[in-house]
């Protein structure tokens, strides 16, 4: 399948222009409370803004990979989102395989467009509530190649639910992603992946007033992946897929207009198919101004 593929210079000047523009746009506006791995269920309120620009790394063996995501978001309703995340890839080696860093902006270079609609919500009690939301998305390759594989347009989808108050938190979720690439002889096929998450979270009596002060909530989140194979010329790559277990201990502050959230994560199972380099780590750190 032939497709024009973006200039890394070009997406770069992108990346660079919507940061600035994003910065300059306003005062900001908190608006919730967000793991770093997992999928949530907060959206923007209404004609809120956004801009997160992350930072995510993976430590594989003889590899590793770093890249520097942003991600423009903007509340059409208070349970309507839509986002643009664009990729600025700073070390990536060969040898990492594609995935996730933060459940809702890929580690890979793909520019990622994404809706998200809380479409259930229900407030148990005054700063208590349980919602459910969905997670559509269009991903977009910058690359032509990758790990061997010819890549194409793919689709996102997720769903999560969960519980919040002024103490606890949690939520469970999954989310599935696939390229459209072309099936038979001859083609191509970045294996189908597939997450789930849990999310625990806390937040510490100091940090429940409502007085301006940082607030900070800590997370455990666990992270299962599930990738299939991928195919080559129609072949099937059997070093290729695999499932693995992560386990995160992550920290969300806010404070004011912006927030900083991230930390480590480790993998606790494995079983991944024929021999691949095995993955040590992972990490997230993460700016979110809101305005």
């Amino acid at each position: 399948m032939h497709r024009l593929i973006p200039r890394p210079a070009l997406w770069r000047n992108v990346w660079l222009a919507l940061v600035a523009v994003s910065v300059h746009a306003g005062s900001a506006l908190a608006q919730g409370h967000g793991p770093a791995y997992g999928l949530a269920t907060p959206t923007l309120g209404r004609g809120d803004w956004s801009l997160d620009v992350g930072v995510m790394g993976r430590i594989v063996e003889d590899a590793h990979a770093v890249m520097l995501r942003a991600m423009v978001s903007y509340g059409i309703t208070a349970d309507l989102q839509v986002s643009l995340s664009l990729p600025m890839p700073l070390d990536v080696r060969p040898g990492v395989p594609p995935a996730r860093g933060f459940a809702r902006m890929p580690s890979s270079p793909d520019i990622e467009w994404m809706v998200g609609w809380r479409f259930d919500r229900e407030g148990t009690a005054v700063g208590k509530r349980r919602e459910s939301t969905v997670w559509l998305g269009f991903d977009y390759p910058t690359d032509a190649v990758r790990a061997g594989v010819r890549t194409a347009p793919g689709l996102v989808a997720g769903v999560v639910t969960g519980y919040a108050s002024r103490t606890v938190y949690i939520w469970g979720g999954a989310l599935y992603r696939r390229y459209m690439t072309l099936r038979g002889p001859g083609s191509d096929h970045p294996g189908d992946a597939a997450l789930a998450s849990l999310v625990l979270g806390y937040r510490p009596s100091a940090f429940r007033d409502d007085v301006p002060k940082p607030d900070w909530r800590v997370f455990l989140e666990l992270l299962a992946e599930h990738t299939a194979r991928d195919r080559i010329a129609g072949l099937v790559r059997e070093d290729s897929g695999g499932d693995q277990l992560f386990a995160a201990l992550t920290v969300l502050g806010l404070y004011g207009s912006w927030g900083l959230s991230g930390g480590p994560a480790i993998p606790v199972a494995r079983s991944m198919n024929d021999a691949q380099p095995r993955e040590r780590a992972r990490f997230i750190i993460n700016t979110t101004f809101w305005f």
